[in-house]
């Protein structure tokens, strides 16, 4: 199974934590996600933000992530998420 979460446990996360944005497409959905500590902010590539989208799809009130997309100074990277993926671990902290 794909890693998930309920929607709305996802959509709380996003309310509280001000580097998360939740678009919401009919069944679909992309979470992006900036990071915006001064830790992160000295490993960017060139000074420059790294942006990270997930993607996926929404079933029954559960958020299922399918793609994770990186984009920063040295290009876009792209991968799909497979049934429990380890990129996924940061969901069991939610």
């Amino acid at each position: 199974m794909k890693p998930n979460i309920s929607l709305e446990k996802l959509q709380n996360y996003v309310v509280e934590n001000s580097s998360y944005r939740l678009y919401i497409h009919g069944n679909e959905f992309d979470l992006h996600f900036i990071p915006n500590t001064p830790e992160a902010e000295a490993h960017f590539p060139d000074g420059e933000s790294v942006e990270h989208v997930m993607y996926g799809y929404i079933s029954n009130g559960v958020a299922y992530f399918t793609k994770f997309v990186t984009t920063s100074a040295l290009g876009k990277t792209e991968i799909n998420i497979g049934d429990d993926d380890p990129v996924m671990e940061w969901l069991k902290y939610i």
